[in-house]
């Protein structure tokens, strides 16, 4: 059984979000970036709660703000997609691949993407429904599906599953901690700024809103590209041990 070195694929992570910057930079700009952004500024503002509302009045408001948000999120969600793949496939292409070329087998497996989204979702959420544990544990064992749909070309989602499963096989709680920490490390860091953001710009609303999106889309970029490189990295490290193939 290949042992997950959780060092190493740090010192890759490191490594990948050297390489490539401008082409990353490009995709990561276009398909994470300015996709949060444009809900953040033109998308619907969450309700608050009349003054007094009882629960119930708290918890309708709470889902009608949800509803309003789905369409936006749903947008950013699929646009992440066609990034995550983009970047993935830049990353761990044994050529040299454009922006163009990454872009286009970003799209030819957009469907397959789509499908493997929907049927992670499923399994880490029944995970959930049993108990915590079983869906933190699924959460590692699936964290190498889109790094392998990247690097083989798969378009059966299901083959891209078990392929992340093989790989995972006696690591899982190992990745799982692994993206936990660098995903604590980028959220503790957005709670901070964004608590120095409300301060600067808490008496304006309008500017409030503007900084505070711009914010809140830059960390969401930052931390949707650090878990994709969080991913690859893992990806290169155990199928490395497993095969005979060699990134460049």
């Amino acid at each position: 059984m290949v042992k997950f070195d959780m060092g190493a694929a740090w010192d890759d992570t490191l490594q990948l979000l050297k390489s490539h910057t401008a082409l990353v930079g490009t995709i990561a700009g276009v398909f994470l970036f300015l996709p949060a952004l444009a809900v953040a500024w033109f998308g619907p503002v969450p309700i608050e709660p009349a003054a007094g509302a009882d629960f119930n009045q708290v918890m309708e408001t709470f889902r009608e703000s949800f509803r309003q948000m789905i369409p936006g999120q749903l947008a950013i969600a699929l646009s992440a997609l066609i990034g995550t793949a983009g970047i993935l496939r830049l990353w761990l292409s044994r050529t040299g691949t454009s922006v163009g070329e990454a872009l286009t087998f970003a799209l030819m497996l957009f469907p397959t993407m789509i499908a493997i989204q929907i049927l992670c979702g499923i399994a880490i959420g029944f995970g959930f429904l049993l108990l915590l544990v079983p869906g933190l544990y699924l959460v590692g064992r699936l964290a190498l599906v889109a790094p392998a749909v990247a690097d083989r070309s798969l378009y059966n989602p299901f083959e891209a599953i078990r392929t992340s499963w093989d790989l995972t096989r006696g690591n899982g709680w190992a990745i799982f901690f692994f993206l936990f920490l660098v995903a604590l490390v980028i959220v503790i860091a957005a709670l901070i700024i964004g608590g120095v953001v409300s301060v600067i710009a808490g008496s304006e609303p309008g500017f409030g809103r503007m900084l505070g999106g711009f914010v809140e889309a830059v960390f969401s970029a930052v931390g949707s590209l650090a878990s994709i490189a969080v991913s690859a990295a893992a990806y290169r490290q155990l199928a490395l041990r497993t095969s005979s193939d060699v990134f460049q």
